[in-house]
C-alpha cells in the first residue's frame, strides 16, 4: 500500500471537497462568529465584575443585553457551522462511495479475487463513515483556529504585548504542537486498527458462510478462539487510542490553566489595571476551545487519516487489465473459422506459471470440452478468453482479432460467461434475468426459461417470475439456481459461451437436464465447456485435456488452493 504523510492524505482528500469550497467557507466563517461570540460573552461578563468593583462606570443594561445578543449569535452561527460542516461531509461520502464502488467495478475481477473480501467491505463502509471525521470536523476547525488565533493575539497586543506573546505561544504549543506529536504516536495505531477491522470483516464473512461446517464439525471453538484473538488484538489497539486521548484531554486543561496563570502574573508585573486585567484573563481562558478542536485533532484524526489513505489508494489503484475502449467493436455474423484461435499462451499469476505454450483452435459453432484436474489452467483460460487479465506472452484471437484490440465492452457483449456458482442478487426471478438483457420482453424471459428447462417449475410457483430471490438466491436449489443462470445465458443470446464447471455442484439428474438444455439450444453457438467430470462431454463434439505435468509443484498447489477456496466459499454462501 502506498505510504502518504498525513499533510499528503488531507490535501488530497481537500481536492475530493473542491466543488463545496462555498459551503465550507460558510461553515468557517459562521464558526469564526460563534467562537468570538463565546469570548465576548467571557470578556462582558468579566466586565460586571470590574463593574460591580467600581472600576468602570458602564450601564449594568448595556452590558447584559450585548450577552444576550452574543448567545443568540453564539446559538445561531453554531448551528449554521456544524450544519455546513456536516452537509459538506455527507455529500463528499456520497461521492466517495460513487468513486469506491466504480473503482471496484474498473479493477474486478482481478481485484476481487486477488484480496480480503472482508478489507472491502470495511472501506465501502466504516472507513468512508470515519472520513466524515475530517471534513466535518477538520477543514472547517483548523480555519477557525487560524483565524481566531490571530485576530485574539492582534486584539490582545493593543492592550499588552507581553500578555500576546505569552498567549501565541500557547497557542502555537496547543494548535500546532500537540496535533503533530499525537498524529504521529497515533498514525501507526491508526493503520493497525484498520487492517484489524478488516481482516476482522473477513473472519466473520467466512464463519457466517460456513456457519453449517462450523457446527457439524465441532469447529465453533476454535472459531470463537480466532473471533477473540482478533477482538482482543483490536481491543488493545483501541485502549492505546484511548489513553493517548485521555492525556491529550488533560494537556489541553494544564496549558489553558498554565497560560492564564502565566497572563496575569505578566499582567500585574507590567502593571495592568484590573479593568483591564480581568477582561484579558476571561478572554485568553475562554479564547482557547477554538485551539483545542484543532489538538484533538492529533488522536482523532489519525483513524480518520488511515481510513482516507486506505480509499485514495484504492481510486488510484490501476487494473490489472485497462479496459479496452477505443478498440475494434466485434462482429460476430461474419466471423472467421476458426472462431477462436490462442497461439503460444503462457501465464502466471505473480512468478507462478499456470499456462505455458498452449495452443488450441475452436471452430465456428463447436461445441469443445476442456478436461483437466484442479489446478491445470482450466478456468484460467476462459477468464484470459474474457480479458479480465491481460496477455503477457502468447495470443488469443477471436474472429481474427486479438482480444486485447477489441473493445472490453464488446467482447463482454459478444461472450457469456457462466460460472459453476450463479451469482444472485436479492429480488425477484424476473429482476435477477433481466440482469442480462434490461429490455426483454415477457416472452422472450418465458422463452430463456423454456430453453433452461426451467418455465414449468416457474409457472408452478405461486408468484411466477415475480416469486422473491434471497439473498445468494438460498431459497433455491443448486440446480435451479444452475439453470436459472443458463437461462441468463440464453436471454443475452451471444454467439458464444464459456461455461465453468457448469455442472459440478449438481447431481446426475439436474446434470442431465442442464446438459440437454445446452444440447438443444445450441444451434449457432460456440460453446467451451469446462470441467474436470467425463460425464460432463457427452454433449462435446470435441474434448481436450488439458495437463499440469508441466507445471512446478509450488505453482499447481497454489492454483489447486485458489479453485478450492473459491468452490468451498460458494458451497458455503449456498448452504
Amino acid at each position: 500500500m502506498k505510504k502518504r504523510s498525513s499533510l499528503k492524505i488531507m490535501l488530497d482528500l481537500m481536492i475530493l471537497a473542491k466543488v463545496h469550497i462555498h459551503d465550507l467557507l460558510i461553515a468557517t466563517l459562521s464558526g469564526v462568529i460563534s467562537f468570538f461570540s463565546s469570548t465576548g460573552i467571557a470578556v462582558l461578563a468579566a466586565l460586571l465584575v470590574v463593574r460591580l468593583g467600581g472600576f468602570i462606570n458602564v450601564p449594568f443594561y448595556k452590558i447584559t443585553i450585548s450577552m444576550a445578543i452574543l448567545a443568540f449569535v453564539r446559538g445561531l452561527t453554531r448551528y449554521l457551522e456544524q450544519y455546513m460542516n456536516h452537509l459538506v461531509a455527507f455529500r463528499v461520502l456520497c461521492t466517495l462511495r460513487d468513486k469506491v464502488f466504480a473503482a471496484v467495478r474498473r479493477l474486478a475481477p482481478a481485484k476481487i479475487e486477488g484480496s480480503n473480501k472482508g478489507a472491502l467491505i470495511s472501506m465501502i463502509t466504516s472507513d468512508i463513515e470515519l472520513i466524515e471525521v475530517f471534513y466535518a470536523h477538520t477543514i472547517s476547525p483548523i480555519s477557525i483556529a487560524i483565524i481566531c488565533g490571530i485576530t485574539y493575539v492582534v486584539l490582545i497586543s493593543l492592550y499588552s504585548p507581553a500578555v500576546a506573546l505569552v498567549t501565541s505561544i500557547s497557542y502555537l504549543i496547543m494548535g500546532i504542537g500537540l496535533p503533530i506529536l499525537f498524529s504521529k504516536w497515533s498514525k501507526k495505531i491508526g493503520r493497525a486498527l484498520r487492517r484489524e477491522i478488516g481482516s476482522l470483516n473477513n473472519i466473520f464473512l467466512d464463519l457466517l458462510r460456513g456457519i453449517t461446517e462450523i457446527m457439524q464439525f465441532s469447529y465453533r471453538k476454535r472459531a470463537i478462539r480466532v473471533v477473540e484473538k482478533t477482538n482482543k488484538s483490536l481491543v488493545d489497539h483501541q485502549a492505546v487510542l484511548i489513553e493517548q486521548l485521555a492525556l491529550l484531554l488533560a494537556l489541553e486543561d494544564v496549558i489553558v490553566i498554565l497560560t492564564t496563570g502565566a497572563v496575569i502574573l505578566t499582567g500585574i508585573l507590567t502593571g495592568l489595571s484590573p479593568s483591564v486585567l480581568l477582561p484579558l484573563a476571561f478572554g485568553v481562558f475562554f479564547s482557547f476551545p477554538a485551539i483545542a478542536n484543532v489538538a484533538s485533532l492529533g488522536n482523532g484524526l489519525s483513524q480518520s487519516l488511515s481510513c482516507g489513505e486506505r480509499v485514495l489508494n484504492l481510486l488510484e489503484e490501476k487494473p490489472v487489465a485497462d479496459e479496452v475502449t477505443d478498440g475494434i467493436d466485434l462482429n460476430l455474423e461474419d466471423s472467421s473459422n476458426p472462431l477462436i484461435v490462442i497461439k503460444d499462451l503462457s501465464f502466471s499469476y505473480g512468478d507462478q506459471p499456470v499456462l505455458e505454450d498452449f495452443n488450441l483452435e475452436v471452430a465456428q459453432g463447436e461445441i469443445l470440452g476442456i478436461q483437466g484436474e484442479s489446478g491445470c489452467g482450466k478456468s484460467t483460460l476462459l477468464k484470459l478468453i474474457m480479458y479480465f487479465w491481460p496477455l503477457k506472452i502468447g495470443e488469443i484471437h477471436i474472429s481474427g482479432h486479438p482480444v486485447h484490440k477489441i473493445t472490453t465492452q464488446s467482447l463482454w457483449r459478444n461472450i457469456s460467461y457462466m460460472t459453476q456458482s450463479t451469482e444472485f442478487f436479492e429480488g425477484t426471478i424476473r429482476d435477477n434475468l433481466l440482469i442480462a438483457k434490461p429490455d426483454s420482453t415477457e416472452e422472450e424471459l418465458r422463452e430463456a426459461l423454456d430453453k433452461a428447462a426451467i418455465l414449468d417449475f416457474v409457472d408452478n410457483l405461486e408468484h411466477g417470475l415475480d416469486t422473491t430471490l434471497t439473498e445468494l438466491g438460498d431459497n433455491f436449489s443448486a440446480g435451479e439456481r444452475q439453470r436459472f443462470g443458463l437461462a441468463r445465458c440464453f436471454l443475452k443470446d451471444t454467439k458464444i459461451l464459456l461455461l465453468d464447471e457448469p455442472t459440478s455442484n449438481l447431481d446426475t439428474l439436474n446434470e442431465n437436464i442442464i446438459l440437454d438444455a445446452l444440447k438443444r439450444n445450441s444451434d449457432g453457438k460456440t460453446v467451451l465447456l469446462v470441467s474436470h467430470r467425463d460425464s460432463c462431454f457427452k454433449i462435446c463434439d470435441r474434448v481436450i485435456r488439458m495437463q499440469d505435468k508441466q507445471l512446478p509443484d509450488k505453482a499447481r498447489q497454489r492454483l489447486r488452493k485458489i479453485e478450492v477456496q473459491d468452490k468451498q466459499s460458494s458451497d458455503r454462501a449456498r448452504q
